[in-house]
């Protein structure tokens, strides 16, 4: 599976959407629920607790799914806030990031090398961090959706096979 960080605001949006679709599910479930207790006061069997079941889980993972997205939104936004934090110092050492990489902007400067090493040294560790926090969260968001569309593909085949 590959996941690219992506506009964060649509993922933000598409976090958002599953979550209000799941709580869509969650009230479908309160409207099963009604069913499951006019059935039982005529002492009729429960027709509905498979289908109760299963949509109760679909609300639960698209929800959890939905908070993952908008979770990854924040760990993005914040990233991208970090490296432009950046920007000031690798200006004044005529530095730019290439990638995941400070690298030393095309053309002369007028930076003393030391220093200018020294600064690239520096900001290569801060973008270190940053990415590496970025990639940590990426990793599990995307374990977190890998296991939830093994839920999900269950829960499918359940309701297909019937109760």
């Amino acid at each position: 599976m590959s996941l690219s960080p992506g506009d964060p605001g649509s993922t933000s949006a598409l976090g958002g959407a599953l979550r209000t679709q799941a709580g869509r599910l969650a009230d479908l479930v309160v409207d099963l629920d009604a069913a499951a207790r006019r059935a039982g006061r005529t002492g009729s069997p429960d027709p509905t607790g498979h289908e109760r079941d299963l949509v109760t889980r679909a609300a639960t993972e698209l929800d959890r799914v939905g908070g993952l997205l908008q979770s990854w939104t924040t760990t993005a936004v914040e990233s991208a806030a970090r490296v432009r934090a950046l920007e000031p110092a690798l200006t004044r050492c005529d530095l730019v990031v290439d990638g995941r990489l400070v690298v030393e902007r095309a053309g002369p400067s007028r930076v003393e090398p030391g220093e200018r090493l020294a600064e690239r040294d520096r900001l290569q560790e801060l973008l270190n961090r940053v990415t590496a926090v970025r990639s940590r969260e990426l990793a599990r968001l995307r374990r977190e959706l890998e296991t939830s569309g093994t839920t999900l593909a269950a829960l499918s085949d359940r309701a297909r096979s019937g109760p």
